[in-house]
């Protein structure tokens, strides 16, 4: 008798070859077969360091006899589910022994028989060499054989039949004449096998990949391997009361979904939960027509087993184990508790994530932002601006750093109208949606921009003014005096209005006499005092082209000491002295002074120079700043 497989070559095309195209699913059908043979290990061999590519997996399991070979390997399209369940009823139940192996030792994950096909995906040819019982046989299946044999039975070339041995039971499968360019990499092999299946934390069954007879840097393949380097944040075990949702076969549900931490997204390959039935893949990551209103199911990986579907009146799987039949009400209804599910966890992901981000937020802020919020006595405008806070908060695309500066940036903004009614237009549009958010902040700096352009533009022209005075040695009174009254901004670029402070340049005058000063041009004007903030300053204007002596500089600090004891003891104020006037005397002691008052913060001199430089240094930053956004948003 002679080794005989009989097939249909539609059945070879379609269903074997074109399904196994690459590498993973080939091994995954063969890894799948030793362990229904109740192997306890497995060893795939891959040689990429000769001429020619060649795979060897080996395993220990049973073996096959002749006559096995024959019913079992070459029988073609053989369902273990068709075989084993007789009739309607036996299909609603599972029985102790449904669906085991030859020993009963393990559930069986191969099903159609059509996975034994698979290698001629990748390779020509396949060696199987076979032991059982102390017997061993040795065949050879070509590909390009089996073709040419049409409808007729094609017979295996024999190498060795029964022939007696002291080897042990187990199937050892050679692949030749591979079609492949790239070489072998096993870590990736073992990752792909990983997520196939979920049978190798098995005490008994162990799986490993040697590339080039390494044998000391040989690659173990473990069900956690697939999770190893994602960085968890949150995990859902299954059985789960939370979720239920009155499906049927809730309680039968089992496995683990994660989330991972921010920034540590899943593999493309592995976002959304994946299905295994008897601990073997039978539909891949997916969402089941979830639909997330963010990037937060990237976040999401994880495996259910739902063995269940084994019971259902008719097949659910399909040939290739890469999804279940939907169009089921069986599946169906599974469907939509695999939907309830992602969403539940998808919205108790975006919870914790919330929480933890708002309190690493409010940390790096300095204040607190709930605080801020109840300070806003309008509840309309209080309502709004949580609004905006919440949405960078729930915004998985905006990092915690950026959170905080964009939170900021909303309280600083938000004491100007024109800021909120900005913020009103799209209120009644969706602001939770990452452009819209952006596009408001994008808008409010430009206008702010704009307007600090307009005041700048200005300003400069007014400073160009200040520079011609300088240049002329214009007098102090009136013209620096009227004009710096006009323009106190030059003098501080934060005063936005200046009055002279009558009751007290009138205490000075009386106590400080004009007569002291040797030139009348040089004759100090009537003395301008600033109440800014709690600071009141004393300004000395000297002329442009002026010489500040030792002498000046002491008059200055009486004028200071003489108003810090008036409104240090009436009013708790401040007082500050500048002297300005063109540049301080070549003398030591005039420049001693000069940087000792200066470091006792009594007596500031300042040229009119550098007044100038630092007005048009500081106006022309928001020209430049307006014409920099004009460029990244001309439409702006």
């Amino acid at each position: 008798m002679n080794l005989k497989m009989q097939t249909d070559q539609i059945v070879i095309k379609h269903l074997g070859i074109q399904m196994y195209s690459t590498l993973p699913p080939v091994l995954a059908e063969l890894v799948s077969n030793s362990y229904d043979a109740e192997a306890a290990s497995v060893e795939i061999f891959l040689y990429d360091n000769t001429g020619e590519k060649r795979i060897v997996i080996k395993d220990t399991g049973h073996g096959m006899s002749f006559d096995e070979i024959n019913s079992r390997f070459l029988k073609i399209g053989k369902n273990r589910r068709d075989e084993e369940i007789k009739d309607e009823a036996a299909k609603e139940k599972v029985t102790k022994d449904f669906q085991k192996s030859d020993n009963n030792k393990r559930f069986v994950i191969g099903r159609k028989g059509l996975g034994k096909l698979s290698f001629f995906g990748i390779a020509a040819k396949a060696k199987i060499s076979t032991v059982k019982n102390n017997f061993k046989t040795v065949f050879l299946m070509d590909i390009d054989e089996i073709r040419k044999s049409k409808h007729k039975n094609y017979e295996p070339q024999i190498l060795e039949r029964e022939v007696e041995t002291s080897e042990s039971n187990g199937t050892s499968i050679e692949l030749l004449k591979i079609n492949r360019k790239t070489p072998f990499v096993p870590e990736n092999l073992a990752l792909s096998l990983s997520r196939s299946f979920e049978i190798f934390d098995e005490d008994d069954f162990k799986v490993s990949i040697i590339h080039n007879g390494d044998l000391e840097n040989k690659v173990k393949i473990t069900n956690p391997l697939k999770y190893e380097k994602l960085e968890k944040e949150l995990e859902w075990i299954f059985p789960n009361n939370d979720f239920n949702f009155g499906y049927e076969f809730a309680e039968k549900v089992t496995g683990k979904i994660i989330s991972l931490k921010q920034g540590e997204t899943v593999p493309a390959e592995m976002r959304g939960i994946a299905l295994f039935s008897r601990k073997k893949l039978v539909n891949k990551h997916e969402f089941y027509g979830a639909v997330a209103s963010s990037t937060g199911y990237s976040y999401l990986t994880g495996w259910l087993s739902v063995d269940f579907i084994e019971t259902f009146s008719r097949d659910v799987i399909s040939t290739n184990h890469q999804s279940l039949n939907w169009e089921l009400d069986e599946t169906e209804e599974l469907k939509d508790f695999l939907q309830q599910t992602i969403v539940k966890v998808h919205g108790e992901q975006r919870k914790y994530r919330k929480e933890e981000k708002l309190k690493e937020v409010t940390t790096k802020l300095g204040f607190d932002l709930e605080d801020w919020l109840n300070r806003i006595t309008s509840s309309h405008e209080k309502k709004l601006a949580r609004k905006l806070i919440n949405s960078i908060i729930e915004n998985e695309n905006i990092s915690t750093e950026k959170g905080g500066e964009l939170i900021e940036f909303i309280k600083d903004s938000f004491q100007f109208e024109a800021f909120k009614e900005l913020a009103r237009d799209i209120d009644a549009a969706d602001i939770h949606q990452t452009d819209k958010l952006i596009d408001l902040l994008k808008e409010w700096r430009i206008i702010e921009a704009r307007e600090f352009y307009k005041i700048a533009k200005v300003r400069i022209e007014t400073i160009q003014k200040f520079e011609e005075h300088i240049n002329n040695n214009a007098r102090e009174v009136p013209v620096l005096h009227n004009f710096l009254k006009e323009f106190p901004w030059i003098l501080d670029p934060r005063i936005m209005n200046f009055e002279d402070e009558k009751t007290f340049s009138k205490l000075l005058k009386e106590n400080f006499p004009a007569e002291d000063v040797e030139l009348e041009e040089e004759r100090r004007i009537d003395f301008l005092c600033l109440n800014f903030t709690d600071t009141y300053f004393i300004i000395e204007l000297k002329r442009p082209h002026s010489t500040i002596s030792a002498k000046e500089l002491d008059q200055c600090l009486l004028y200071k000491a003489f108003l810090t004891r008036r409104l240090e003891n009436q009013f708790g104020k401040n007082v500050v002295c500048y002297l300005i006037g063109g540049a301080i005397a070549n003398s030591d002691m005039a420049q001693e002074k000069a940087e000792t008052y200066a470091q006792a913060n009594r007596v500031y001199f300042k040229p009119y120079r550098s007044l100038l430089e630092q007005a048009i240094k500081y106006h022309q930053e928001f020209i430049d700043r307006y014409e920099k956004l004009n460029e990244v948003f001309p439409n702006g």
